[in-house]
């Protein structure tokens, strides 16, 4: 029987800091909106395509100048006279830097393209609906899925600017946080996570000043002194140094998981990110996660919870609603079928060697990660965990049942514990 093979899916997309016109995290308000503005909601533009050329359903698309594209990146092509070659296509090769290949799903009716062709890195198809800008800097905005099928759009409000309490000269981080309904970026309604009762605002709005101030609740750092893999006791008052930091994006257009570092030499990435899980809870209306440094105080991230890489019962998640749809936001915990540990720090991803060697087979095994809150809630989107320390090199693609995944190298903020500060974590890049 003759099974015809389709093209590379396109629903899952990566973007990293190196792309061409990519915005940077730096040390400076507004950065973590400008990557999400991009990767989210208005693509990337990459370059011009020199020519576009095919070898039966194989196109060569040839840049004027460096692509500084990643294997199994999708990009979108549009200008080409004949509409075929035109649209969003997955890289399956990349012979060099000027050169990539992908795959039409039948022969095109000419082997070289015409018109003025361009290529983008498209967006995964959020809308951001409301924002707000500061004078100082940064601004608020509002993310959500377009997808009217999801059984909940919440939406991820994300405050990067100066708080009025908080130096300039302090680590940067965007406060975020799920919001069920908003008629406006400062109008919230319905349940929020997290959300305090007591303190309406704890998520939101700063207390205090200096180094004793409280600012955010649940945030996602994009500049700090120090990296979180080295010792815990960092102080969020020391001096930031300037430079560019590292991130990383991968998702679709119902999650999407952004991975920045601290500082622009560190090579460990903190695992953030929003959106709708895979519910095992019949009628689930409110199937929506938030990862981010969670509960930590302003003088030091010791305290503080990074939930998809960290030990013990520090891997929680932020749920929008309990499982019995209760008005208010629940916690969940991040769990993988491994066994638990004796200690808190063997059960962090990828930080302790479980099994054997992967020179056995060339796969060093992971596992998908489920929400454990009352009851087993739900499983994490295109997020795996790993058996072994460490196996692969930080950005390694794998190959695995036709798709395509990237060991992404991470830091971990737990108990106070000094060891063991490091682990890596598996993305789904797409299916092949």
């Amino acid at each position: 029987m003759d099974i015809k093979k389709m093209v590379a899916s396109t629903d899952i997309k990566c973007f990293v800091h190196t792309n061409n016109n990519a915005p940077q995290l730096q040390n400076a308000y507004g950065s973590m909106i400008n990557v999400l503005d991009a990767c989210l909601v208005n693509g990337i533009q990459i370059g011009v395509i020199s020519s576009l050329t095919a070898s039966g359903k194989t196109i060569t698309a040839t840049f004027s100048s460096a692509h500084n594209l990643m294997q199994y990146q999708v990009i979108k092509i549009s200008g080409a006279t004949q509409a075929e070659f035109n649209g969003e296509h997955r890289v399956l090769t990349v012979p060099n830097a000027q050169t990539v290949t992908f795959e039409l799903e039948v022969n095109p009716s000419t082997t070289t393209a015409t018109g003025t062709i361009n290529a983008s890195l498209p967006p995964l198809g959020w809308e951001k609906p409301f924002f707000s800008s500061n004078q100082n800097g940064g601004g608020r905005a509002a993310y959500r899925s377009k997808n009217l099928l999801l059984a909940s759009r919440p939406f991820l409000r994300v405050v990067d600017e100066l708080d009025p309490v908080y130096t300039a000269t302090y680590a940067k981080f965007a406060k975020v946080g799920i919001v069920e309904d908003m008629t406006d970026i400062d109008t919230m309604l319905g349940v929020q996570a997290p959300f305090d009762a007591a303190k309406p605002d704890k998520n939101w709005v700063g207390t205090g000043s200096g180094a004793t101030a409280v600012n955010g609740w649940a945030r996602w750092y994009y500049a700090h002194n120090a990296s979180f893999s080295s010792s815990n006791t960092q102080s969020d008052t020391s001096s930031v140094s300037e430079g560019l930091r590292k991130w990383i994006i991968v998702g679709n257009k119902d999650y999407f998981y952004i991975l920045p570092t601290n500082t622009p030499s560190d090579s460990y990435f903190s695992p953030y990110g929003f959106g709708a899980f895979k519910s095992l809870i019949s009628n689930d209306g409110s199937n929506a996660f938030l990862s981010s440094f969670y509960n930590g105080p302003i003088s030091t991230y010791k305290a503080g919870y990074i939930p998809l890489n960290s030990g013990g019962e520090n891997q929680k998640l932020l749920l929008q609603r309990g499982y019995n749809q209760s008005a208010v936001h629940a916690e969940g915990v991040a769990r993988s079928l491994r066994p638990i540990a004796n200690s808190a720090a063997e059960i962090r991803t990828g930080a302790e060697n479980y099994v054997g060697s992967p020179a056995l087979t060339g796969i060093a095994p992971f596992a998908p990660v489920f929400i454990n809150e009352v009851v087993l809630r739900g499983e994490m989107p295109g997020i795996f965990w790993l058996f072994q320390k460490i196996p692969y090199s930080n950005f390694q693609l794998i190959h695995q049942n036709s798709s395509v995944f990237i060991a992404v190298n991470c830091a971990t903020a737990t108990d106070g514990s000094a060891i063991l500060n490091t682990g890596q974590i598996i993305l789904k890049v797409g299916d092949l």
